[in-house]
């Protein structure tokens, strides 16, 4: 069970995958992990891959180690996207700050959004 807030995203993501560097869209991001789609091309998925992750709302990216928590393929379309659902397993902490700031105040804002709106 997800105990963490998380966010909608787009945001691009590149994984290291058999030495290959493969691009990603990160489609929800926690402060402990991200969810990503591609296209599905085959393949296993491996036991923990490093991930260079774009923070929206930074001019940085950020490294981490990262271990899938489910991947599934499903159909978009006419064509098949595989997601999966990354934990972060290790990343510098600066890094792990600025992703958790980014996700709450985001989630912050669309609360009071929310009020706002129920509100009128």
């Amino acid at each position: 069970m997800r105990t963490d807030p998380r966010i909608e995203v787009d945001a691009m993501c590149w994984e290291w995958i058999d030495g290959r560097e493969e691009s990603a869209l990160v489609v929800d991001l926690s402060p402990f992990g991200a969810r990503v789609e591609r296209p599905f091309v085959g393949g296993v998925t491996p036991h923990t891959v490093p991930l260079q992750l774009e923070v929206p709302g930074f001019d940085e990216v950020m490294w981490a180690r990262a271990a899938p928590t489910f991947d599934q393929v499903v159909q978009r379309g006419r064509g098949l996207v595989r997601r999966t659902g990354y934990r972060i397993v290790a990343a510098a902490q600066r890094d792990l700050r600025m992703l958790r700031d980014y996700v709450m105040t985001r989630r912050e804002d669309k609360q009071n959004l929310f009020d706002y709106l129920m509100r009128m």
